[in-house]
């Protein structure tokens, strides 16, 4: 189940072909990352020149330069920050971009493909030189993007903004996994005036719980977030296998569950987390 926005819809992919291979990060980086911090920031990819740590609720990634080694590794990095479900995310671009391929550039931008299904979860670049952020414009997904002058500067756009309003329980691997995740959805529905999303929205849920069951065999996290009229549904499992959207023969009783989330959602995807599992999420709403 690669990223994907209903025709007519701004954005693109969210994982898809642009998702890249890079070193797993298992149970030992977790414990980094869950306990970072501005002091003790988690350490991501090969270079050792990306560092990540939240701020209350806003996840802040710093690069350090050059950045034709890294862009990669700043897009998967964004992907983990996001799966986390912060407040927000700041990229801050530490140094000069003079020299920075174009290829570079192209994924750096790129990473606003990520907003574009949910915007509630601004993504922020933050590059001190003015011109130098002249030279995101125009790229595919760079307008998408929050731009800001430091990392501080885009940390106070974050949370200058109206949050989305969450929630989320943890559920076993059980038989009924997916009727207490239903139950969940509907108590939140009701309780955040969003009844419209109450046709499609405990299906959408019960598929994306037993697909996870099915393949994961783990504990999950059902997370949901509201923002103007809007309701997305993510399920956050600890296999590393990607969700895969199975074609089932007409006559099939059952292998339909992605298929029906897409037809459902106005938007849907998945990202990688930082333990090796995978965060799905689909978008319902206008």
């Amino acid at each position: 189940m690669t990223g994907r926005t209903r025709s007519g819809d701004a954005g693109g992919s969210t994982t898809g072909s642009r998702r890249r291979a890079l070193p797993a990060t298992g149970d030992g980086q977790r414990g980094t990352w869950a306990g970072a911090n501005w002091s003790a920031p988690a350490r991501l990819g090969t270079t050792g020149r990306l560092a990540a740590y939240p701020l209350r609720g806003v996840w802040l990634i710093e690069v350090d330069p050059p950045y034709d080694d890294t862009a990669d590794e700043v897009d998967h990095a964004v992907q983990l920050a996001l799966a986390e479900c912060p407040r927000g995310v700041v990229v801050s671009l530490t140094g000069p971009l003079d020299g920075t391929s174009e290829h570079a550039l192209e994924v750096l931008a790129s990473t606003g493909r990520h907003v574009a299904p949910w915007p509630a979860i601004p993504v922020v670049l933050a590059v001190r030189d003015p011109c130098a952020r002249g030279l995101f414009a125009g790229r595919a997904g760079a307008e998408h993007l929050v731009h800001a002058s430091s990392m501080l500067h885009g940390w106070t756009q974050v949370m200058t903004r109206r949050a989305p309003t969450t929630a989320q329980v943890r559920l076993g691997s059980g038989a009924v996994a997916s009727r207490n995740a239903r139950r969940f959805l509907i108590r939140c529905c009701l309780d955040w005036g969003l009844n419209q999303q109450l046709a499609s929205g405990p299906l959408v849920v019960s598929e994306l719980v037993t697909n996870a069951i099915q393949h994961a065999n783990s504990d999950i996290d059902v997370v949901l977030a509201a923002h103007d009229g809007r309701l997305r549904v993510g399920v956050r499992d600890r296999s590393p296998a990607p969700p895969v959207t199975r074609h089932a023969p007409p006559d099939a009783t059952g292998g339909r569950g992605l298929r029906v989330v897409e037809a459902l959602a106005r938007s849907s995807g998945a990202w990688p987390t930082v333990d090796g599992g995978k965060f799905v999420w689909a978008v319902l709403g206008p």
